[in-house]
């Protein structure tokens, strides 16, 4: 199914720079720029950092303190390089960055994460291009800057642009994500699915109904955040076994740790599938400005009759109608099952630069 590419552009973030030593900070007009190359240090800003989050436009989990501490603390080839951006004492942009040891590079940190960008309120042009001019500019450690899995509406798009206003840089976007541009009410999105699509999702949904099987959105005040991790990592190798990216060390250790943070700051959302007071199914919705965005999951794989997978997905997104939302986001993957949920595709691209020292 060839889908609508959507070009509006919601998100935007803003961009910061990479050099490698935390010397004196720099001054460009009335911002400053420092950068933080020690966990510690990082650590002590991040109530800054994710309140500066939450009032951009970035993915609520992907680029909070957390994903980035925790991604560096558990990377050993990875070496911090946070570029901080002040107006006066108020953090104004994020540009979480790291060297990577011996490669001659600057990248973001995870690739765990779907979107990467930099932390600011958005349309903040100046700020853009001067954190990006800065990081290419200061560079120590490294030769390249490397931005991988940016959206085309990113702020790392638009500083790009304000630096280089003569290229083009849309043949950088060669990869996609697929999701669902929420209309008006749910009725009238499944109105848009094939005949087949929605007589098999109605299906499923009687047959759930008549195994007693119910979809309910977990709260952390009533289920321990600190369990989730190892139902998580129990349902998904489960149903994947060996395939499992999750039977690898740094994946557990990463959800160990992330997890419990993520579900209670509701920075993630948990949708489970439960058989009376049986938890059958998980899925991890990481919450953007405007979606939900689903991340991973799994489910025993018993359940798989029932179509877990279908059912999930549709609470969470009637969920998302619930909380106002317009979007609800498949994320990476061309698995075949999101393109038939899916109204529309988002090109993700990487952006490279030759740094000067």
């Amino acid at each position: 199914m060839q889908l609508p590419l959507d070009t509006r552009g919601k998100q935007q973030l803003d961009q910061i720079k990479l050099p490698g030593q935390s010397v004196a900070p720099a001054v460009a007009g009335n911002i400053t720029y420092r950068v933080l190359d020690n966990l510690s240090d990082i650590e002590a800003i991040s109530g800054e950092w994710d309140l500066l989050l939450d009032q951009s436009p970035c993915n609520r989990a992907f680029s909070c303190s957390k994903w980035f501490l925790v991604s560096c603390s558990l990377n050993q080839s990875i070496t911090p390089r946070v570029v901080v951006a002040r107006r006066g004492d108020l953090i104004v942009g994020i540009f979480p960055l790291v060297l990577v040891n011996d490669a001659g590079i600057a990248s973001f940190a995870s690739e765990l994460s779907d979107y990467n960008d930099i932390v600011a309120i958005e349309n903040d042009h100046t700020l853009l291009a001067g954190l990006l001019e800065h990081a290419i500019t200061n560079a120590d450690g490294y030769n390249r800057l490397i931005l991988s899995r940016v959206r085309n509406d990113s702020n790392c798009l638009h500083a790009a642009r304000a630096l280089n206003p003569g290229v083009d840089f849309e043949e950088v976007f060669t990869g996609s994500t697929q999701y669902v541009r929420l209309p008006a009410s749910y009725e009238e999105y499944l109105n848009t699915r094939s005949g087949n699509f929605r007589k098999s999702l109605s299906r499923a949904q009687r047959n759930a109904e008549k195994h007693n099987l119910t979809i309910c959105e977990l709260e952390p005040e009533s289920f321990p955040p600190g369990r989730l991790p190892e139902v998580f990592l129990s349902l998904n190798l489960d149903r994947w076994g060996a395939d499992s990216y999750y039977q690898l060390p740094f994946p557990q250790s990463f959800v160990l740790q992330l997890l419990p943070e993520l579900f209670s700051e509701r920075r993630m959302r948990v949708f489970a599938l439960m058989q009376e007071e049986n938890l059958l199914g998980l899925d991890l919705c990481m919450v953007g400005r405007n979606s939900l965005c689903t991340w991973n999951g799994g489910f025993l794989a018993d359940s798989e009759r029932w179509s877990p997978g279908n059912l999930l997905i549709a609470a969470g997104i009637k969920r998302a109608y619930d909380l106002n939302l317009a979007e609800y986001d498949l994320l990476r993957g061309n698995e075949s099952y999101k393109a038939r949920w899916a109204n529309r595709i988002r090109l993700l691209g990487r952006l490279e630069f030759d740094a000067q020292t």
